[in-house]
């Protein structure tokens, strides 16, 4: 039996806005929209990364509304989705958990055409950025969204249609065996299961006894139910909830 549970759902009340912009959900709206979704553990994050919409201060808001005496946090953990470099690095790093008391890090790649124009480029770029944090850091739990957006390149023009077959398959297994020795998790979100080599990642990653985490990445309140499907299919196709990942609490 499956425990649903979502680790990668925003709180984007908190990041910086223009006039005029929405104001966006904060950690309770999630936290009540996750448990009308059916989500038993529940991990409200947001972004970390050099964008002015993300400032540091953004970070220390949301840790205050979670860290407050009325708030409910039981089987609800704080996060955060921190870029990662080239090296692997986070944008948060060890010291920025600390600082806002985080249960967790998802670390992610989040690259678009205006940046890398060719989408090969893009697919270098994204599975550097996993394998070296996969390797080398320690302060990332989560891989969120591998070559999740990839899809930027189909919207841009650059490419007819993204499809997981532009990824060689070398750089699929690498990822999967990284995160096998690493026990870090791989995140099931922005999934296309109508993809045949997407498809045949996540058998991999099941086979392979690899943790996998599943995420809506909501950013606004009706998000939350994305992950009612992921997790069916999951659970659907021989998943073991023995590798389905959760919070440690040391």
């Amino acid at each position: 039996m499956f425990i649903q549970s979502d680790f990668h759902i925003h709180a984007s009340f908190y990041r910086a806005k223009n006039p005029g912009d929405t104001p966006g959900p904060r950690a309770i709206d999630q936290l009540r929209s996750a448990r009308a979704a059916g989500s038993k553990f529940v991990g409200i994050v947001e972004h970390c990364n050099a964008s002015p919409r993300h400032p540091f201060h953004c970070l220390e808001a949301l840790s205050a509304e979670y860290y407050a005496d009325d708030f409910d946090r039981e089987d609800v953990f704080l996060g955060v989705e921190a870029d990662l470099a080239e090296d692997g690095s986070d944008a948060c790093g060890a010291a920025g958990r600390k600082k806002l008391g985080l249960h967790y890090v998802i670390g992610s790649v989040h690259l678009s055409p205006p940046i890398i124009p060719e989408v090969n480029d893009y697919i270098n770029s994204e599975y550097k950025r996993i394998t070296n944090a996969l390797k080398y850091n320690r302060n990332v739990d989560i891989i969120g969204h591998p070559f999740g957006e990839g899809i930027r390149w189909e919207r841009s023009g650059a490419v007819a249609k993204w499809q997981w077959s532009m990824i060689p398959d070398e750089y699929l297994s690498e990822v999967i065996r990284l995160a096998g020795e690493s026990g870090k998790a791989l995140e099931m979100n922005r999934c296309d299961l109508n993809d045949p080599v997407y498809v045949d990642f996540w058998n991999r990653i099941r086979d392979n006894g690899v943790f996998f985490s599943v995420g809506s990445d909501a950013h606004s309140v009706g998000g939350t139910f994305e992950v009612v499907s992921r997790t069916a299919y999951l659970e659907a196709h021989g998943f073991s909830e023995s590798k389905h990942w959760k919070v440690s609490i040391k």
